[in-house]
């Protein structure tokens, strides 16, 4: 691997640190969803896949340490998941550099949505010949599978087909935050984002955990929330990039760290606030020394291959890899061997949208976004250009 050695870049643009923590945060989600729900909770797994719970599963080897885990109310999902917040943070700032607003939405468009709507459609198929064997249809409208494939559905008011779209409800919000933001020229003034975690602290504050879940401000501020974490990324970018000294990025960082367990503890996010706030202390202590090492850390060929499949990998894994579960563990009664098939189907099932769908669409959206007339800047850009993205999928 060829590049920035100082700073770690790679050879084709991309900082490796960042790039290196996606497809293992990946892999956190899938063993907490197969390796422990399917196993502890067949009443949720069985209300998201639609299905009856099923009995006599199997206490895996792993048992006492999940339940260690849960004890201490840490979650593998949860880490997972606010690592991908931390690589958004870091990485979706590189993408708004020149301020080019127009070019930045047609980029994400294209990264974000042909994806999503493949593995959406692989999901709902995979739910209706399920449904179907068992004598059931599909409980979803046209009007519930528009709203998930527009990342919606909380505030229309409609059920998540896949739950883990949620996390991406969160990524589009903070898409369009930090683009308006970015669009004022002013992404790596402090006071700005500041500013902004007071106003998505108040924001929690005022839905607070009482505010019906179906109105859409309790769903902003719930999705607001998270939106505090990702800034922290965004700090650690600042720093990254030498345009706030460390001691800066630490005050800042800290600030929004403070806001964030605020809004937790007093917001729509309360009731879960313990999980979520140790799950995200760990992620951020994975995140902050992969960052500090990121001079020292070896490129491996075989994570970076996982990493760049993680963004269909973690869409398309939950539901339809429950229901291959279920249809496999009824057949076989051996639970491993259902998880071994979920899990290797799941990857190659990724493997081909991104082959297929991901990695086209993506040049499209850059064709496109180059057409677009050029406006204003920030100041240079670095040597290298990272491939920005989300961070399951950047």
């Amino acid at each position: 691997m060829r590049g920035d050695s100082r700073q770690g870049w790679t050879a084709d643009g991309r900082v490796w640190f960042a790039q290196a923590v996606r497809g293992p945060a990946c892999l956190l989600v899938i063993a907490a969803h197969f390796g422990q729900l399917f196993l502890t909770d067949q009443p949720t797994v069985g209300a998201v896949a639609l299905f009856p719970p099923l009995a006599g599963l199997p206490r895996p080897p792993w048992a006492r340490a999940t339940e260690l885990l849960t004890d201490h109310s840490i979650s593998l999902g949860h880490i997972g998941v606010f690592l991908f917040f931390l690589v958004s943070g870091f990485v979706i700032p590189f993408s708004l550099r020149d301020g080019r607003l127009g070019r930045f939405l047609v980029r994400r468009f294209f990264r974000l949505y042909p994806t999503l709507w493949a593995c959406l459609g692989i999901t709902v198929l995979t739910l209706v010949a399920h449904l179907r064997s068992l004598g059931y249809v599909l409980p979803y409208d046209t009007r519930a599978v528009a709203a998930n494939a527009l990342l919606v559905s909380p505030y229309a008011g409609a059920r998540w087909i896949e739950p883990v779209f949620w996390t991406l409800a969160v990524e589009e919000l903070f898409y369009v935050v930090a683009a308006l933001v970015a669009w004022r020229r002013r992404l790596d003034d402090g006071r700005v984002i500041a500013g902004l975690a007071a106003g998505l602290t108040a924001l929690a504050l005022v839905a607070g955990p009482a505010q019906r879940p179906s109105s859409v401000l309790f769903w902003l501020a719930f999705n607001g929330t998270f939106l505090l974490f990702i800034l922290v990324g965004l700090v650690f970018h600042q720093v990254f990039q030498g345009r706030w000294p460390p001691g800066r990025g630490l005050a800042g960082g800290t600030g929004l760290l403070v806001a964030f367990t605020v809004a937790m503890l007093r917001g729509p996010v309360s009731p879960s606030a313990r999980v979520y706030l140790t799950s995200s202390a760990i992620a951020l202590v994975a995140f902050g020394g992969l960052y500090l090492g990121r001079r020292r850390l070896p490129y491996w060929r075989p994570l970076d291959m996982l990493s760049n499949v993680s963004y269909p990998l973690y869409l398309v894994h939950a539901v339809a890899g429950y229901v291959v579960m279920r249809v496999v563990f009824v057949r076989t009664g051996n639970y491993y061997a259902a998880a071994t098939v979920a899990v290797v189907g799941a990857v190659a099932v990724a493997c081909a949208v991104h082959g297929l769908v991901e990695r086209p669409s993506i040049a499209v959206g850059r064709r496109l976004a180059r057409r677009r007339p050029a406006g204003g800047g920030h100041s240079a850009a670095p040597a290298a250009t990272p491939r920005a993205g989300l961070g399951v999928g950047a």
